[in-house]
């Protein structure tokens, strides 16, 4: 967690059920998420672990998100993905 924040790190469980949640909603969604952002920055962990380092994304203007996959447990992608 960035240190400039003084917010504890956030408990990876609960953090991995909220993305969980996060997707599947987006799954299901048949439209694209559209944002405006100005000057937002997000620090994005470049792989899982209290150790991480962190990329910086930054956007100023419009951002399209959209999902396209099948419905399922995150870890088990995890998991797939460490094989």
């Amino acid at each position: 967690m960035s240190q400039s924040t003084d917010l504890p790190d956030p408990d990876p469980e609960q953090l991995r059920l909220a993305v969980e949640r996060l997707l599947d909603e987006t799954v299901d969604r048949d439209e694209a998420l559209h944002v405006t952002a100005d000057d937002l920055s997000v620090s994005v962990p470049m792989r899982f672990g209290s150790d991480s380092p962190q990329a910086t994304w930054r956007f100023n203007g419009d951002v399209t998100i959209s999902v396209d996959g099948v419905r399922g447990p995150l870890r088990e992608w995890v998991d797939l993905l460490e094989e």
